[in-house]
């Protein structure tokens, strides 16, 4: 009897398959370049107003040429959103726009400092641990400080 049921699911498998349909296309990463600012500020530019309980989870980098991507809030782009000042500056962002969409998810954090590229993270002094949001250390619970680091070329 498990002989046959064996038998029907391995006979079944190329449909099942079938019907999943190809796989979806690997996004790409690109660099965007801009200043990350609450959406709420720009959306009273444009005579919107975003709901003032909504106003904390959104931000969006706009970049130089005005377009406007709002940032997905998760652990690549959580820096922006616990930390003030690194908003309003010119940064370059690693990171993708979800399928057919203008929202950007996060992967990596560069700033402009003096027109040269810095790697942005948080340190902590007394264990050597780098974090890449601003909060207390995982390891002695003392503050970790915000840091830039020039890329190395």
């Amino acid at each position: 009897m498990a002989f046959r049921y064996a038998v029907m699911v391995f006979c079944l498998m190329p449909l099942a398959v079938t019907f999943a349909g190809p796989a979806p296309k690997p996004i790409k990463n690109e660099y965007f370049k801009g200043k990350v600012a609450p959406l709420a500020g720009l959306m009273e530019k444009f005579g919107s107003k975003l709901d003032a309980d909504a106003t904390p989870y959104w931000l969006a980098l706009v970049t130089d040429e005005g377009q406007i991507y709002p940032l997905i809030k998760d652990d690549g782009s959580r820096m922006f959103f616990k930390d003030a000042k690194l908003l309003d500056r010119p940064m370059r962002l690693t990171g993708r726009l979800l399928p057919k969409s203008q929202l950007l998810q996060v992967v990596e954090v560069h700033s402009y400092l003096k027109g040269d590229l810095h790697e942005v993270y948080y340190w902590c002094d007394i264990c050597s641990i780098k974090r890449y949001e601003k909060k207390n250390c995982d390891c002695c619970g003392g503050p970790m400080e915000l840091r830039e680091e020039p890329v190395k070329k």
